[in-house]
């Protein structure tokens, strides 16, 4: 026995093996459907499958050392970077320091230092919203998610809506949130973006390095635009502004960037002449100035003349807040929409009024955009056809509200709802919660809107709220559509109402002139028919809603849509450090192993067996 215990150590591992998938093969073949030892044959093998694979992983990883070895891994089909695999290649050093030696080449060592303290700053910054994210099962963000919290950082941060982050319309999931790196770094490193989407999915610091390479992109384009603005007007780069001459040098880049001007193709005196004729162009341009003389200020206190680099260094902070200075402005359009509401139509004017507004032309705001183009971009209600309604919160954030400095991103109204929604996330902490939880979240965020109605939430609201939670076990969740309509109803002045994906199309003024050939706007005697034919019952009747849909005069839409499924299993990364799954997964190898040494033993004695008795056949 001895003797044959060391024969079967001793025995070729290759041809255990062999043996091994031999006799499962053959013992599915014999066993019916369903038996038990298919069963077993089958868990056995899956096992054996299952770890020779994680180690074959393990040892190619470890493998490579390169970092051509690591871009080769994606591949680019169809238009778009794919994955070979659900665990794909981790490593967020590599990502990381592939994307600032790229910037350190362009810019210099200056740059990338920057960029390093920037992300760990945007790090800090984009917690709160991260956390409260639904995760996939590996606790980090995917596709839709990574598109929404990065739409909504930059929102929030700069009054950006970058090009392929916001969804225009159209289904969450139609495009990857790499595509706003397009065309701004280097092929391979869009795809080292869309190797690390199309596997685990991206922690908060691929999102913060995402947003510094974005920002930084943006900052190279204003210094392009700069220097075409000091050749253009003929200043010399090596020549030092007086402050006076400095702020002239502000605003002639700042006129071009609010009008969108190709700086490269316009001579001196265009640009002389557009800043010129900028308050008629854009109305608050007397404040503009002041905010540009303040970022002045606030990055060269004291200064008597400015370099080339300082000038550029006022430019970068004028572009990082003009957003947030745009988005303040959005004010007086709230409160000129506001006063045209009627009692009882919360968030809702009357279109003949809307338009009535327009024709007294009394505001820096026009009121002249039409039914068709107000219908295509989501602003107007319709419920009752012969009472159609503009919806506040939907018209400040609309297009026709936004400047369009570059190709690359817009400037629109500051969404106030946003927020409400990241003190929710803030309070929260999590991407779901009990309709009791959110209405205690509510009365502790602060701000004008939430102090206005979060004290006082009606009871219709709540059962809506309940119902919503029926819908999900109990647990609302809180990035989802039919929250979003809670939210809408709670503050009908801040919050849009949200349609569902794709049912509208927000496009911008330009585009939609060119695809209809219809003007955007309409005449003064288009506007003045829409108020004669209001009819005198309309003009007096009050837009009642019902008692379930308090706060807004568009009706409750059962219709749910969530951007990312809230998971309900453990995800992967608490299973890989749970005790008990290790044990379990030892016992499963440990029997394995027992299962294929007797196999190979039992093999082992048959073979002795036959070579025993094989002399007494011969003489036979």
């Amino acid at each position: 026995m001895l003797m044959l215990l060391i024969v079967g150590l001793c025995s070729p591992r290759a041809e255990a093996d062999s043996f091994m998938d031999n006799w499962l093969a053959r013992q599915k073949a014999k066993a019916q459907s369903g038996s038990l030892t298919e069963q077993v044959a089958s868990r056995v093998a899956s096992e054996v499958a299952s770890f020779s694979q994680s180690l074959g992983q393990q040892v190619e990883s470890s493998s490579q050392s390169t970092p051509d070895d690591v871009f080769s891994q994606p591949r680019y089909e169809d238009g778009k970077w794919v994955a070979d695999s659900a665990a794909s290649w981790e490593a967020n050093d590599e990502l990381e320091q592939s994307l600032l030696a790229e910037i350190e080449e362009a810019l210099g060592k200056g740059h990338r230092g920057l960029m390093e303290v920037r992300i760990m700053t945007i790090e800090k910054r984009m917690q709160s919203m991260f956390q409260a994210l639904p995760k996939n099962k590996y606790g980090k963000l995917d596709h839709p998610s990574v598109r929404y919290m990065l739409h909504r950082f930059f929102v929030q941060e700069h009054g950006w809506f970058i090009d392929g982050l916001f969804t225009e319309g159209a289904a969450l999931n139609t495009s990857s949130p790499s595509g706003a790196l397009k065309n701004r770094v280097p092929m391979f490193v869009q795809g080292l973006f869309e190797k690390r989407l199309s596997g685990r999915g991206f922690g908060i610091h691929e999102m913060a390095v995402i947003v510094a390479v974005v920002e930084n992109s943006v900052h190279q384009e204003a210094q392009t635009a700069l220097k075409a603005t000091y050749n253009a007007l003929n200043v010399s780069f090596d020549q030092s502004l007086s402050v006076q001459e400095a702020d002239v040098m502000v605003q002639m880049y700042m006129s071009g960037f609010v009008m969108n001007t190709n700086m490269s193709s316009v001579s001196g005196s265009y640009l002389r002449h557009q800043r010129a004729t900028m308050q008629y162009r854009y109305p608050t341009w007397s404040k503009a100035r002041e905010f540009f003389k303040d970022a002045r200020k606030s990055q060269a206190l004291g200064k008597t003349s400015f370099s080339f680099s300082e000038i550029s260094v006022i430019i970068r902070e004028v572009v990082d807040t003009f957003g947030t200075f745009q988005g303040k402005q959005c004010l007086g359009l709230k409160s000129s929409l506001s006063s045209l509401e009627r009692k009882g139509s919360a968030g809702c004017v009357n279109l003949p009024d809307f338009y009535e507004k327009g024709l007294k032309a009394d505001s820096n705001w026009m009121f002249v955009e039409s039914p068709e183009f107000l219908r295509q971009i989501g602003v107007l209600d319709e419920a009752d056809p012969k009472n159609p309604h503009v919806l506040t919160a939907n018209y400040i954030n609309s297009p026709t509200n936004c400047l369009q400095p570059t190709g690359y991103y817009l400037v629109c109204c500051h969404n106030e709802c946003d927020d409400i929604l990241g003190q929710l996330e803030q309070q929260l902490g999590t991407p779901a919660a009990s309709p009791t939880e959110i209405v205690k979240a509510l009365r502790a965020t602060s701000g004008s809107a939430s102090s206005l109605r979060a004290g006082f939430v009606a009871p219709s609201l709540r059962r809506r709220l309940r119902e919503v939670a029926d819908a999900h076990d109990g647990q609302v969740p809180i990035h989802g559509r039919l929250f979003a309509q809670w939210l809408h109803h709670v503050f009908p002045h801040e919050c849009p109402y949200p349609h569902l994906s794709g049912s509208k199309h927000p496009q911008w003024v330009d585009d939609f002139e060119q695809e209809t050939g219809k003007s955007v706007a309409l005449t003064d005697a288009e506007m003045a028919s829409w108020v004669a034919n209001a009819s005198n019952t309309l003009a007096v009747k009050a837009n009642k809603t019902p008692s379930a849909d308090v706060g807004s005069c568009v009706p409750w839409a059962y219709e749910e849509e969530l951007f990312a499924s809230i998971p309900h299993a453990r995800p992967l990364h608490e299973l890989e450090n749970d005790p008990h799954l290790w044990n379990i997964s030892g016992c499963i190898a440990f029997v394995a192993a027992i299962v294929t040494f007797s196999i190979t033993m039992m093999r082992t004695c048959k073979t002795m067996a036959k070579s025993r008795y094989q002399p007494k056949m011969l003489l036979v």
